[in-house]
């Protein structure tokens, strides 16, 4: 805020849900766990969540700078009907490795 620069966080694993399911036994851990989040996302211009119901609880619990940033891959974008032998070829070579394979990770595929 300081030097002008939005701010924009994202959420993703729902900390009340897994505080609750995995240290229940600790008294007013869900109430906790949401107060944590609303100090810490109060500094947020925009927070971007993973579902429409994970930004409805956020609204309930009064935090309302919030979105849904919509989760998969856009298949018409990124099929392989779009992949250019040219494009690999000068992404190899830029980097030293013409003969080497282009390999892209992605950390996690899961239903939610």
């Amino acid at each position: 805020k300081a030097l002008n620069i939005p701010l924009v966080m994202s959420y993703h694993t729902h900390l009340p849900v897994y505080a609750e399911r995995y240290m229940g036994y600790i008294p007013l851990i869900r109430k906790s766990s949401w107060q944590y989040i609303k100090m810490l996302h109060s500094f947020a211009d925009l927070t971007l969540v993973t579902s429409p119901q994970v930004m409805e609880e956020f609204r309930e619990q009064g935090i309302r700078r919030v979105a849904v940033w919509r989760k998969g891959v856009d298949v018409d974008t990124f099929n392989p009907k779009h992949s250019s032998a040219q494009i690999k070829a000068n992404i190899l070579t830029n980097r030293g490795h013409e003969k080497d394979t282009v390999l892209l990770y992605v950390g996690r595929l899961s239903v939610e």
